[in-house]
């Protein structure tokens, strides 16, 4: 057999001033006959010391220098006329900057000069990223190396997604060139697929396999309801969408499947608010008086910032106390003293009392006005979500164990009162948090994905609402509640929520957004490639990573939308199987 021709060098490693290396960039000259790009992974190795290193780095700008002083002996070579030929080229060279990933043994230092620099092969780009250092690694797309190269799959760390050595994952990116949703639902369906690869491997009553309960709240339109849909973009081109995936290792990727539709019941009527194309197998949620009290919930309806203070938030508080009985841990609606039923009788019953001194009497005839405005606007806001004159509700439910599919929960339906979205948000975790506080299964992951975390977290904001998702942010991968979060810009949503997160990618984003102080622990090179980059790629950053990951996320097979979903086809007898809920959100 004919021995494999020898890797031909990019160049080798320069420190001449100016351009010292350090222990974490080295540059290096390159070749005539090479082409060098930025996001291209390398590697060289020397002795250093009496230790062989090796070194892995990560192309961060490719410059290009003439031989001449400045840009006047340059025309004057042509003398300042382009049409002129002179006698003799001129002579420049092209060189790199590179950004240390990893050196193999440790070495705080930088390669030495003449050092020859190689294009890294997938294994070795891999081991620059510490895969083999990895104690879960999935592979979420195709790994940059130039502008038309990959190096394999790009892949991060279950151990930091899901709460062992970190949690949670948060992509920021502008609208529709960042395709945030779009590593959102890749992310949530290569974990499905995990659960079943460990389901195959481990068996189902193997407690360390790992199960999930896929939530995904709709915030626009209702874009996500035809994720059981064929993506008909994804059609057009399969073949070449089929060989991005298989990098990955999936061979037959296809929409999601077992999905659970949740949108807003309508105000007066039992059935959930239209919701565009989809027009079966939607169900309706919402809460009568009933549910707020017995699922702690009361607060929220009222999360504005002055809540936190002794006034309105101490009013809140004692009504809440006052319409819940029994025992401590399972409240219930207070049905003695002529107490309120529904959240109209509420309204009246507030209404009617709200002068009479004796009338939670601590508080001031200002402040009692003020809740009695909000309860007002609430009631009239809420009608539907919250069952005006009925005493039972359709009330979210989680299921106790894991699911099949994803449960899709819309909040566009109630686009027109953002507080209420917001309670709805709150409710949903609350009360995954209080469920997880009380008994947690196994292994058992809540994968909460809600993108425009800005409207719920802002960073301004200190109500309850803010206060629940901060908890979640900094507690919540203790206790299986992971939050796959997306953002226009992150410098807007609370700091806590963000800063916990211990993957982070980026899409194209905005240069002024780039500029703040959110995105420092990105370098300068980072940060232009942000600015620039394609719909489908994303920088990935965890906290083993010296330098984000470059990644291409293969284009998805679910619709992204109905105006890209295509006709729905079931076939003779099909039957949709749910998750078995267990408990009332």
């Amino acid at each position: 057999m004919r021995a494999p021709n020898p890797p031909v060098p990019l160049g080798r490693v320069a420190a001449p001033p100016e351009h010292e290396s350090t222990s974490g960039t080295f540059y290096f000259w390159v070749d005539k006959a090479q082409a060098v790009e930025r996001t291209q992974i390398v590697t060289t190795r020397c002795t250093v010391g009496a230790r062989e290193v090796s070194f892995v780095g990560v192309v961060q700008e490719v410059y290009r220098r003439s031989r001449q002083r400045d840009i006047g002996e340059e025309a004057a070579r042509f003398d300042g006329r382009s049409a002129e030929r002179p006698p003799f080229d001129s002579e420049g060279v092209t060189y790199a900057e590179v950004a240390i990933l990893r050196t193999d043994p440790v070495a705080h230092t930088p390669p030495t000069e003449e050092s020859e620099v190689f294009l890294a092969t997938p294994e070795e780009a891999r081991k620059g990223y510490g895969v083999d250092r990895m104690g879960a690694p999935l592979a979420v797309g195709l790994l940059r190396n130039g502008g038309t190269q990959f190096a394999g799959s790009a892949l991060v760390d279950l151990d930091f997604l899901l709460g062992k050595n970190g949690g949670h994952l948060n992509v920021n990116g502008i609208a529709g060139l960042g395709t945030k949703s779009t590593l959102l639902l890749t992310t949530n369906w290569l974990l499905l697929r995990e659960v079943d690869r460990q389901l195959e491997e481990l068996g189902v009553a193997n407690p360390k396999r790992l199960q999930v309960v896929p939530v995904v709240f709709n915030v626009k339109n209702f874009d996500l309801f035809f994720i059981d849909r064929w993506n008909t973009e994804y059609r057009k081109n399969e073949a070449a969408h089929a060989q991005d995936w298989a990098v990955l290792g999936v061979q037959n990727p296809k929409p999601f499947e077992n999905v659970e539709f949740r949108a807003p019941q309508g105000a007066n009527i039992d059935e959930a608010v239209p919701t565009g194309g989809r027009t079966k197998g939607v169900q309706p949620y919402s809460w009568a008086l009933k549910d707020v009290i017995e699922h702690g919930l009361f607060r929220f309806l009222f999360a504005e910032d002055e809540l936190g203070g002794a006034n309105l938030g101490g009013l809140v508080g004692e009504v809440e106390e006052w319409l819940t009985s029994g025992p401590p841990g399972e409240p219930k609606l207070r049905t003695t003293d002529n107490a309120p039923q529904t959240f109209q009788d509420l309204l009246d019953w507030f209404k009617k009392h709200k002068e009479e001194k004796s009338f939670f009497g601590d508080f001031m005839p200002g402040t009692k006005g003020a809740f009695y405005r909000r309860l007002k606007y609430v009631v009239r806001e809420g009608d539907g979500v919250l069952r005006r004159d009925q005493r039972e509700g359709k009330p979210l439910v989680v299921p106790a164990t894991g699911r099949a599919g994803p449960l899709v929960i819309d909040l566009h339906g109630i686009h027109r009162t953002p507080g209420l979205q917001r309670f709805v948000v709150a409710a949903v975790f609350h009360q995954i948090m209080a469920a997880q506080a009380r008994k947690q299964v196994p292994n058992l992951k809540y994968l909460i994905t809600l993108d425009e975390l800005n409207r719920f977290a802002p960073k301004d904001s200190s109500d309850a609402i803010t206060q629940q998702l901060e908890v979640v942010a900094a507690e919540g991968r203790s206790q299986g509640v992971i939050l796959l979060g997306a953002q226009q810009q992150a410098s807007l949503v609370k700091s806590r929520v963000i800063e916990n997160a211990a993957i982070r990618a980026v899409g194209r984003s905005g240069t002024l957004e780039l500029g703040a102080e959110v995105w420092k622990f990105l370098g300068r090179s980072a940060r232009d490639a942000a600015a620039q980059l394609l719909p489908e790629e994303k920088l990935l950053y965890q906290p083993s990573f010296r330098e984000p990951m470059l990644a291409k996320i293969p284009f998805p097979p679910f619709a992204l939308s109905e105006n890209d979903a295509a006709p729905e086809v079931a076939p003779p007898g099909a039957r949709p199987q749910f998750g078995r809920a267990e408990e009332p959100f």
